[in-house]
């Protein structure tokens, strides 16, 4: 039996601290399901790919493939910048914010802030992270980020080359510090501290303060990210498309009876970042894995095909634990 700031942790099959190969664990439940009636016609057959049933409400074998696949890169490229930075610049950096709300206070034990409102500052030293978050209720609050999960298509917020590392995949001894102050104006002290916040070491995919339609639209058309600080290395517009064709060149080939000499060419690919910049003078970064999950949702490599891609570059594929479907006894 584990204790954590005075409560006692449940045994879970995702352990108490992040770990890779339990990261992003598939599901196959969407976290907002779209109104057909409120999308084009053009837009609910775009993202048909993405589901296994005519009313998308369960995701794909082939959506679970890519998604986590984007997100497992998504997870190298932070802890490679977390290894990056500065423990002293860290320290410093939350230092500023909690002292933009000077009511902040270091927690002992969560029991004393039960149906507590405010704000709270978990804090992960290992990762040199923090996050600013607000509740009615701060002990509650604080024990579903250790238990809960990102919902499955929402751990890629933007694009994975700048997506920041959802706070709720860490784990509950993976929050090292949590600080906390009572308060009935919880939005207004949640934007000022997180305003403070150095992006650098903080964790939170958008501002802090009560969220409205016009913010979440913001938020939605241009996310919060951050450069990972990935050494992309530049290339011309001709070299992206000389590598685009070299991948469909593999991908367009004749399969004859066995698909494994597919699964070699692709897996040995080099798959280098690169970065290049368009006619209108915006910058893309890509790398030819992400030519080849591009086949994945067009449908010109399937799922079987992709599944040993994954594995031949080292991955365990992971389907999700799907419900046992019981028959009826029968009557007699």
């Amino acid at each position: 039996m584990i204790e954590h700031f005075g409560e006692t942790l449940r045994d879970s099959k995702f352990g108490f601290r992040m770990t890779r190969s339990m990261y992003g664990y598939p599901s196959r439940a969407p976290h907002n399901r779209i109104p057909r009636e409120q999308v084009s016609d053009s837009f609910w057959t775009d993202v048909a790919w993405a589901y296994r049933d005519d009313e998308h409400t369960r995701l794909s074998d082939a959506y679970l493939l890519v998604q986590r696949d984007e997100a497992l890169r998504n997870y190298d490229l932070s802890m490679a910048y977390f290894a990056s930075l500065d423990g002293d610049e860290f320290e410093g950096a939350l230092q500023h914010a909690l002292a933009k709300a000077r009511t902040l206070k270091q927690v002992e034990h969560l029991s004393s802030w039960d149906d507590a409102e405010g704000v709270y500052v978990m804090v992960f030293d290992d990762y040199k992270q923090f996050y600013v978050g607000r509740s009615d209720n701060i002990r509650k609050r604080i024990k579903q980020h250790w238990a809960g999960r990102k919902s499955f298509d929402r751990l890629v917020f933007g694009g994975l080359y700048s997506s920041i590392l959802p706070v709720d995949e860490l784990r509950a001894l993976d929050n090292t510090r949590i600080f906390a102050a009572r308060s009935r104006n919880q939005w207004a002290l949640e934007e000022r501290t997180e305003a403070a916040a150095d992006p650098r070491f903080c964790l939170n995919r958008m501002g802090g303060g009560e969220a409205n339609p016009f913010k979440l639209m913001i938020t939605a058309a241009s996310p919060r990210g951050r450069s990972h600080g990935t050494v992309a290395h530049p290339c011309t517009s001709a070299y992206r498309a000389e590598a685009w064709n070299e991948v469909e060149r593999i991908v367009q080939a004749p399969r004859g009876d066995s698909s494994s000499g597919l699964v070699e060419a692709l897996s040995s690919l080099d798959m280098t970042i690169y970065t290049h910049t368009r006619d209108n003078g915006s910058t893309s970064i890509w790398s030819r894995r992400d030519f080849i999950t591009s086949a994945v949702v067009r449908g010109d490599l399937t799922v079987s095909e992709f599944s040993r891609f994954l594995e031949h570059m080292g991955e365990q594929v992971i389907w999700p634990d799907e419900p046992v479907t019981r028959k009826s006894p029968r009557t007699r």
